[in-house]
């Protein structure tokens, strides 16, 4: 099996190997109050979460203890903010790009390893993908493993069910 030692290593490859979907037959839909999210990828510790965010909501700062992520823009109008800071104000990015497609299509975010961050989807709603490398657990979805303020009734029904089983 392929081993990467870090979450970027693994987006690298991923990409170069014409980004290959293979979803997991073990829990690869999870839904929140605020997105959707499909595995598309997982292998080993690795995974690939595809998330569809609802437009106009916003977590609180809240952590994913023992999961590197790195996310990577798709589309649509949102942003991150590590540690407490300001969401950046990304609206002179909200335009087309290369070939019909959102000018941030690919553009990642510094890797987050467990540390506080909060995202923030506006009225066009958003895409990313979430690339991941669990350090302590089989992979399952960020959203289960959630340290913070929850998103509401299906966020709380996702956690619930992963630490029963």
């Amino acid at each position: 099996m392929k081993e990467w030692n870090e979450v970027e290593a693994f987006k690298d490859w991923w990409i170069a190997a014409g980004c290959p979907i293979r979803p997991p037959f073990e829990h690869p839909i999870h839904i929140t109050d605020m997105a959707y999210a499909l595995t598309v990828y997982r292998k080993g510790q690795y995974q690939i979460e595809l998330y569809i965010c609802k437009p106009n909501t916003e977590t609180h700062v809240h952590a994913h203890p023992g999961i590197e992520s790195l996310s990577v823009y798709l589309t649509g109008n949102l942003s991150f903010a590590k540690d407490g800071a300001p969401f950046p104000d990304l609206s002179q990015y909200q335009k087309e790009g290369v070939n019909g497609t959102h000018m941030l299509l690919g553009k990642s975010l510094e890797t987050v390893n467990g540390t506080p961050h909060a995202l923030k989807v506006n009225e066009e709603g958003g895409s990313f993908l979430l690339f991941q490398r669990w350090s302590n657990k089989k992979p399952r979805s960020v959203a289960t493993e959630y340290d913070g303020v929850t998103l509401g009734h299906k966020h709380d029904k996702q956690i619930e069910v992963a630490n029963v089983e």
